[in-house]
């Protein structure tokens, strides 16, 4: 109805250009069918016009009844023709439908496995879900039917209203009074939903966000008996949602009877002044004109009746374009990985005068300097906040130093290629992350290429095969979400026998034996020294046991670096590593845990 429909229209297109071209001769199929189903209804009214002021005065004659036959087949086969285009439109449009919303979408999580680190220290999960998800669905539904009805909108008023014109100017300029007030109408509501429809995306997006993450801390929730605060929170932001969909339902539905009204005003006009013409035989308006102009009117009935709900999925579809765009706009990995070298990995590190701070938050790590050497073991040792888990993000380059350099075999780290560094290191956290597959493939992870022996001879060095073998499906076991039903130092082991299994140049260690019992901690530290042999090591530990295991440790107090010894040094000239060894002593195990907590 309004330039300002195709500007939307190019709005949400825009940012999957690329994407739509692929599929561009099958949207032009789709327009052509859509154009021949209108051309078809365009020439019911003609037909029946033809008719009325040519068939029926002459039907006293019997000799033309086959006329009539004729004219009614006419119709029949129009209808038949409209029909099988309708059939192909929908098909076609839904075939573009459902292959650009696949490739937004496979886009859309390609990009999200690229982002930075930083991206996901603001993002909410469930919001990212909700993007994938829900306004990818709003996608689909604005290319299956959305397009196709505000392109029709706009075609058949134009059409029908030059059709009108070219049969009876007076008729048709009654017809014009109630345009522009359709138009002010669509502008007033149209302005409204998109604020509506924004706010019910993110509010959906929140709702999404405390959803997963109830179900992921459901065993704290149980722990703590907190079940009725949970439910009372979601049910408000639940209901928040609903007032934001009832907001959108509402202008929908204020919008639709006023449409129906201007449009049932426009053929009450039409129907009393071409009746008076037709009745007092003025203003050449035949019983014809009059009959076809009603049918014309039907035909406008579409356009009209549709507009109220294409205005507000074109709204959804819009915030949902936007939405989608923010997160594909996002500079990634890709765009800042402007490294090229590849080669061998000695394991040489240098920091010179690094510093680091996350956004809007004060330093975290402050003029850093200091040499590792090529198969060196090097622990990272201070309290909670003192810059030990943000040093080791840098090494991966899951964070940039925001001043000063890192040299991996004096080679800047900014200038190793990304993807080949990160291939070459392997990492244990502390919190071991598990997908919802088998024990094999999670094992096989970072190399599922790996050989059933290969896979068993991590598992054994990791201490964790006999475990394995007792389950019912053995290494086929599926492991639960998030490793739902295996203990924290299982879990453990299976995330270092996923890193014994790559056997990577570079290994990170982050506080991965602090789940398991003085037992087990001390068998793996066996392996663990094994796993280090010959490769440049970082470990952050707490526990001493764990310490011992490095030919030097780095001491870390508020971003800064105090010592940088080995055990028996630091036992000398470090009051806080002294003190610790001695609390550790004095529980009666150097294995146990004394200082928790992490940075």
């Amino acid at each position: 109805m309004r330039q300002g429909d195709f500007n939307g229209i190019r709005g949400i297109i825009s940012p999957f250009k690329h994407i739509v071209q692929r599929y561009s001769f099958s949207l032009a199929a789709a327009i052509l069918c859509m154009v021949l189903v209108d051309v078809f209804a365009y020439t019911l009214p003609i037909l029946i016009q033809y008719i009325t002021d040519h068939v029926f005065p002459t039907l006293g004659r019997e000799e033309n009844l086959p006329r009539l036959f004729l004219f009614g087949g006419l119709i029949l086969l129009v209808a038949v023709l409209r029909g099988i285009m309708a059939h192909l439109m929908i098909r076609t449009f839904w075939y573009v439908a459902e292959r650009v919303v696949r490739d937004i979408r496979n886009e859309l999580f390609e990009k999200l496995q690229h982002l930075q680190a930083p991206f996901y220290d603001t993002a909410r999960t469930g919001d990212l879900m909700s993007r994938v998800s829900n306004d990818v669905q709003m996608i689909r539904n604005f290319f299956s039917f959305g397009i196709e009805h505000r392109v029709r909108i706009v075609l058949i008023s134009a059409t029908v209203l030059v059709l009108m014109l070219i049969q009876n100017w007076r008729l048709a300029l009654m017809v014009y009074i109630f345009i522009p007030m359709i138009f002010l109408m669509v502008v007033y509501f149209s302005k409204k939903m998109n604020t509506a429809v924004d706010r019910k995306h993110r509010q959906t997006g929140a709702l999404s966000s405390f959803l997963q993450q109830n179900l992921r801390g459901i065993r704290i929730v149980k722990a703590l008996g907190m079940e009725d605060t949970q439910i009372a929170e979601f049910d408000e932001e639940n209901t928040s949602l609903k007032e934001a969909g009832m907001k959108v339902a509402d202008l929908q539905a204020r919008l639709n009877p006023l449409l129906i009204l201007t449009n049932t005003l426009g053929t009450l006009v039409i129907v009393l002044y071409g009746g008076i013409q037709v009745i007092q035989g003025t203003g050449n308006t035949t019983l014809g004109t009059l009959l076809g102009f009603i049918t014309y009117l039907s035909i406008m009935g579409f356009p009209v009746f549709i507009l109220a709900f294409n205005t507000s999925l074109l709204s959804l579809a819009s915030g949902a374009s936007r939405r989608i765009h923010e997160v594909l706009s996002q500079s990634d990995q890709r765009q800042e990985n402007s490294g090229r070298h590849r080669g061998a990995i000695a394991g040489a590190f240098e920091f010179r005068n690094v510093s680091f701070s996350y956004p809007q938050s004060s330093k975290v790590l402050d003029d850093l300097s200091f040499t590792i050497k090529p198969g060196e073991r090097v622990a990272i040792f201070g309290l909670t906040g003192s810059g030990k888990s943000s040093l080791i993000s840098l090494v991966p380059r899951f964070y940039e130093p925001d001043s000063g350099e890192i040299l991996l075999d004096g080679v800047p780290l900014k200038d190793w290629d990304l993807e080949y560094l990160r291939s070459r290191i392997g990492m244990v956290l502390q919190e071991s992350f598990l997908f919802s597959t088998t024990i094999l493939e999670n094992i096989a992870y970072g190399k599922p290429e790996a050989s059933m022996e290969e896979i068993v001879q991590a598992a054994r060095a990791a201490r964790i095969h006999d475990f394995i073998q007792g389950l019912p499906e053995g290494y086929h076991n599926m492991v639960g979400e998030f490793g739902v039903g295996l203990s924290g130092g299982q879990r453990q082991r299976l995330a270092i026998a996923r890193a014994l299994l790559k056997n990577p140049q570079l290994l990170i260690l982050d506080d991965c034996t602090s789940s398991l019992d003085s037992k087990t901690e001390v068998e793996i530290q066996e392996e663990l020294r094994n796993l280090m042999a010959g490769r440049t090591t970082l470990i952050i530990a707490q526990r001493i046991s764990t310490l011992r295991l490095a030919d030097r440790i780095i001491l870390l107090h508020e971003g800064r670096l105090h010592h940088m010894e080995a055990h028996d040094d630091l036992l000398k000239k470090s009051p806080l590593y002294r003190s610790t060894y001695e609390t550790q002593m004095m529980f009666g195990s150097i294995g146990e845990d004394s200082m928790t907590g992490r940075s």
